[in-house]
C-alpha cells in the first residue's frame, strides 16, 4: 500500500480514563528480525516502514464502549489499513475542555505525540462533544489554532474533520458546536476533509448511554473512516518525498502545548 499522507480531525467525547501509547501491531516481525541479526544470522531484506496513524482524542478514542482500548476504533482503523498507531486520548477532553485526566485540551494531547519528530502519515483528532455549551468564538479559535499548529508540525499531512457525535436527536447547542468546528476547520484549511455524523445521519450500535459505540460500533466507525479517507490518499512515496523535510520544522515555534 502506498504511504499516503492524511490528517483527520474527529469530534466527540465523554467518560473517565486516559491513554498515551505508541503501538505497532505488525512490528513483531521486525523485532524478530532484530533478534536474528543480533545472534549472527544473516539479516533479511529490509521492508519499508508502514505508515503511522496518530490519534488525538477523547472517550471514543480511549475505547469507551469497546471494552478495552485495543478494541476501539483507532486500533480497528490501524488494522484495516495495516498502519502503525500512536494514540493520545483523555475522555472528556476537547478543543477547550481539559478532560477527566486533565491531560487535555487537544493541543496538549497532540504535543505528547511529538508529531514533528514522528511525522505521521495520518493524524486524526477526535473530540468536541465535551465542548458543547462553550462559547462558540472560543471553540472556533481553538480549532483554527490546533489545525495551524498541526500544519506547522506536519506540513506534509492533509487534514480531515469528523465532527460531533450526538446523543439521540441533536440539540441546538450540539448542532451549533458541530457547525462551529466544521466552519473553523474549513477556514483554517480549505482542503480539509469533513466527516459529519450529524448531517450524515450515522447509525451504529451504541451502549446504554446512547452516545458511545459498542465493540461493533467502534468497528463500524473505523470502516467508515477508512472508506472516506482512501479517495484522498497520496498515491506514492514520491508524494511525501517531494515535500519539505519535516525536520526543518522542529526549529519553528510550536503551539501544541
Amino acid at each position: 500500500m502506498a504511504a499516503g499522507v492524511l490528517a483527520a480531525v474527529a469530534v466527540s467525547g465523554g467518560a473517565a480514563g486516559a491513554a498515551v501509547s505508541l503501538n505497532a501491531p505488525s512490528q513483531a516481525g521486525e523485532q524478530a528480525t532484530t533478534s536474528r541479526a543480533a545472534s549472527g544470522a544473516a539479516a533479511p531484506r529490509q521492508h519499508p516502514q508502514r505508515p503511522l496513524l496518530a490519534v488525538v482524542g477523547a472517550s471514543f478514542s480511549a475505547g469507551v464502549g469497546a471494552g478495552r482500548p485495543d478494541r476501539a476504533w483507532p486500533e480497528d482503523l490501524a488494522r484495516i489499513e495495516h498502519w502503525r498507531l500512536a494514540l493520545s486520548a483523555d475522555p472528556g477532553a476537547g478543543y477547550i475542555n481539559p478532560g477527566a485526566g486533565h491531560r487535555g485540551p487537544f493541543a496538549k494531547l497532540a504535543a505528547r505525540l511529538h508529531l514533528a519528530r514522528t511525522d505521521p502519515n495520518t493524524i486524526i483528532i477526535q473530540g468536541g462533544h465535551d465542548d458543547i455549551g462553550r462559547p462558540l468564538p472560543q471553540i472556533r479559535d481553538q480549532v483554527e489554532s490546533l489545525i495551524a499548529a498541526v500544519h506547522r508540525e506536519c506540513p506534509r499531512s492533509r487534514l480531515a474533520v469528523l465532527t460531533v457525535f450526538p446523543r439521540g436527536v441533536p440539540s441546538p447547542a450540539t448542532v451549533a458546536t458541530d457547525r462551529a468546528i466544521v466552519a473553523a476547520a474549513r477556514h483554517a484549511d480549505p482542503a480539509v476533509i469533513v466527516f459529519d455524523p450529524i448531517t450524515g445521519h450515522w447509525q451504529f450500535p451504541r451502549i446504554g448511554d446512547q452516545l458511545h459505540p459498542t465493540r461493533a460500533g467502534h468497528e463500524w466507525i473505523a470502516r467508515k473512516l477508512a472508506a472516506g479517507l482512501r479517495p484522498h490518499r497520496a498515491t506514492s512515496l514520491t508524494d511525501r518525498a517531494s515535500q519539505p523535510d519535516p525536520g526543518s520544522w522542529l526549529k519553528a515555534p510550536s503551539h501544541l502545548g
